[in-house]
């Protein structure tokens, strides 16, 4: 016993010996001090190529304090870090990706050219700044088109100030499309439309009479789908006609393509002098480098142009590196990224007010990201990627106990919170909120998503769902469990305001397209089980796909419980022929589902082209909770005609359906419908928990209670 505790204390001892720790502070230090914590150095720099040359770097801490600006360059790790951990000390660390822009470069508009622009009421409130002063020579100009905003973005009062825009708030209405700029298609052979030249459109609104057309006008809209968000140059202003001639090509076209697609388009015009007229607006003119700014009520405060398009950290094929209590903002790209690195930990960062994105991990094995809050993100908030879809070999990234909200504030339908593919990423116990579009999106194989509660997702677009994935056969293995989806759309919205938070959203209505767990496009192979869904719209969304298991969830006051269609029978392509991303069964063969691993793994999808691969067969709907759902299960196509008898519904429970239009095609064994109604509790579940679960599971013993308390950031 003796020997274990001397070796025990000796260890402990050894361990203390290696330990080392050097101070960087980028207000008081010098890169010619010690690293001590009396006499730190100034930069990050100094300090990572001191430890690189120390024998042993295992166990070498590195605290930061301060603010350290990379408007440009990028602060590198690689595998000669690996072993290190870089934290804080005194008041922490902040990197930021963009130049502070103290007060005295604001100067008042004199230029008169610029000032009859201006609305009278604001020309002496709007100020100016040359970037030139500030060391930046020229800023690209926008393109024609673009999807994601890129350019560079201002912050003040640790905000994101919006660009000079109309209106300022919301959205304006199409009034009627003259041109809808696409080819004349073949619609019965289920082809799309797309555009081939600017459309044309009409306007109500006088502002744009004023417009100077040759300074650049931009409209971001919604021109003809809920799921598609561009922003369009303007080529043309008919001023007598009042109509818009676009520049450049919308993918799809403007206005709605279908006759039952009755959601109105919308669009806003951005980056428009004439529209600089509200506090907090910027405008941006790429052709003379300066920036003119309406200052927020408050005052300037902290000013900060974000101008750095790549990683702001980035670490590369290093291991055992560890980042604690970082903060990073004002930056257009992802401000930290980690690639092809293994045994990486990112623990307490904090991550805000970003134009493009937030952290990255792809490549290597056991990453995490864990205890973190990614706030305010212009696209994706966090994206993880890993392992080998081919060889089935798993990544094992995690992320766990993370705050994510309020992204894809500038990529309103590219912006999710978290965007997770390849194999084997755990997700766990984080909570996701606030998305215009998707909030969750996933692809790949054997992915667990368990103990998350995502809200307020889908609050702006159409056509998507809080979490989603699609087209894909091979996309197997996946779990998604024990989560608690809740409040989408309209429904967000309502919830929001009622808690005094007052959402800035415009939304479509909650049963135009606004789905829960949404499988689309023939996807297949995911076990969704022991979730609760309240008020998520069309809530379990099967769009065609097979092998779908759906156990014990709960869904309560939703549009449509369950939903089941049969794309496949006219999307979906088994030769070379039409669109590539619809050929299923190319890419089966290009993972090789033939060959070992797959074969082991995935036995069912061995014979799936001579299985009538077009139905969505084999999916299962088992022990699941519907209560005050308008529909229990919701059916586009021939899914009567051509497969409803051949998918098992088991054990399924429907109480407070009121006129269920699916009531009429399932006899008890498959589904029953109570008559038996509820305590009241049970459409005000959140008040008590979800304890109405208990009333459930005593009435409908088959249905497992779904621990809520355990679900979240724990």
């Amino acid at each position: 016993m003796k020997r274990i505790l001397y070796v025990g204390l000796f260890c402990l001892w050894a361990m203390s010996a290696w330990s080392q720790t050097y101070y960087v502070d980028a207000r008081k230090g010098n890169d010619a001090n010690d690293g001590s914590e009396a006499r730190p150095w100034q930069t990050v720099e100094k300090a990572r190529d001191f430890v690189r040359a120390l024998e042993r770097r295992d166990g070498v801490t590195v605290r930061l304090c301060g603010t350290f600006a990379y408007p440009k360059a990028t602060l590198e790790l690689n595998e000669k870090d690996s072993g290190t951990t870089y934290g804080t000390f005194g008041d922490g660390a902040l990197f930021i990706g963009g130049i502070a822009i103290p007060s005295e470069h604001f100067t008042p508009v004199t230029d008169e050219s610029i000032r009859k622009r201006l609305k009278p009421q604001v020309g002496e409130k709007v100020l100016c700044c040359d970037l030139a002063k500030l060391g930046l020579d020229s800023i690209p100009p926008l393109p024609k088109q673009f999807r994601n905003w890129e350019n560079v973005e201002l912050f003040a009062g640790g905000k994101a100030m919006p660009l000079a825009r109309f209106p300022n708030q919301g959205w304006l209405e199409i009034a009627r499309v003259i041109d809808r700029g696409v080819k004349p298609v073949d619609r019965a052979t289920g082809e799309w439309e797309f555009g081939y030249k600017g459309g044309t459109f009409e306007f109500t609104e006088d502002e744009p009479l004023r417009w100077d057309v040759s300074q650049g006008v931009w409209l971001n809209g919604f021109w003809c789908h809920d799921w598609s968000n561009e922003t369009l140059q303007v080529a043309q202003i008919d001023k007598e006609k009042k109509t818009f001639t676009m520049g450049a090509v919308h993918t799809y076209g403007i206005g709605n393509s279908s006759k039952w697609h009755t959601a109105k388009r919308r669009y806003y015009a951005l980056n428009i002098l004439e529209e600089l007229d509200s506090p907090g607006e910027w405008y941006l003119d790429v052709a003379t480098n300066r920036l003119y700014f309406y200052p927020p009520e408050e005052g300037l405060g902290e000013v900060f142009l974000a101008c750095q398009k790549q990683s702001l950290l980035q670490l590369k094929n290093a291991q055992n590196v560890t980042l604690e209590n970082l903060r990073f903002a004002y930056s257009v790209g992802a401000p930290v990224t980690v690639s092809q690195c293994q045994n990486v930990v990112l623990r307490r960062l904090n991550v805000s007010n970003t134009t493009a994105g937030g952290i990255r991990i792809s490549g290597g094995k056991n990453c995490v990201l864990e205890d973190s809050e990614i706030s305010q993100i212009g696209g994706l908030g966090v994206s993880v990627s890993g392992g080998n879809r081919k060889t089935l070999e798993r990544c094992d990234h995690q992320v766990l106990h993370n705050h994510i909200h309020h992204c894809g504030r500038l990529q309103r339908t590219g912006g999710a919170c978290i965007a997770f593919h390849g194999v084997g990423c755990r997700i766990a116990h984080n909570l996701f909120h606030d998305t215009p579009y998707i909030c969750v999106q996933y692809g790949g194989n054997e992915h667990l998503f368990e103990y998350n509660e995502v809200h307020s997702a889908m609050m702006e677009a159409g056509d998507g769902g809080g979490m989603y994935t699609g087209r894909d056969w091979g996309s197997c293995g996946n779990v998604v469990q024990f989560n608690y989806f809740h409040h989408y759309g309209q429904a967000g919205v309502d919830w929001q305001k009622e808690r005094g938070l007052n959402p800035n959203y415009e939304p479509l209505k909650e049963n135009v397209m606004v789905m829960g767990v949404y499988l689309d496009d023939c996807d297949s192979g995911d076990t969704i089980q022991n979730n609760i869904f309240y008020r998520t719209g069309w809530s379990m969304f099967v769009g065609g796909g097979r092998y779908n298991k759906i156990y014990n969830n709960l869904f309560l006051d939703c549009t449509a419980a369950t939903h089941l269609d049969v794309r496949g029978l006219s999307r979906l392509k088994l030769d070379d022929t039409g669109d590539p991303s619809w050929r299923l069964p190319r890419k089966l063969e290009a993972l090789g589902y033939k060959e070992s691993p797959w074969k082991e793994r995935y036995p069912f999808l061995l014979n799936i082209l001579d299985d009538e691969p077009l139905l969505p067969l084999h999916n299962e709907f088992r022990n699941n909770v519907a209560i005050h759902c308008k529909t229990w299960l919701q059916m586009h196509g021939d899914v009567r005609k051509t497969c409803l008898d051949r998918i098992p519904f088991s054990g399924n429970v429907v109480f407070d359906y009121g006129t269920d239009k699916t009531k009429a095609d399932f006899t008890p064994d498959r589904v029953d419908f109570r008559d038996d109604p509820l305590p009241a509790n049970a459409l005000t579940p959140e008040a008590d928990g979800f304890k109405i679960q208990e009333e459930i599971h005593r009435r409908v013993p088959q249905f497992q209670i779904i621990p809520l308390e355990k679900i979240g950031r724990k």
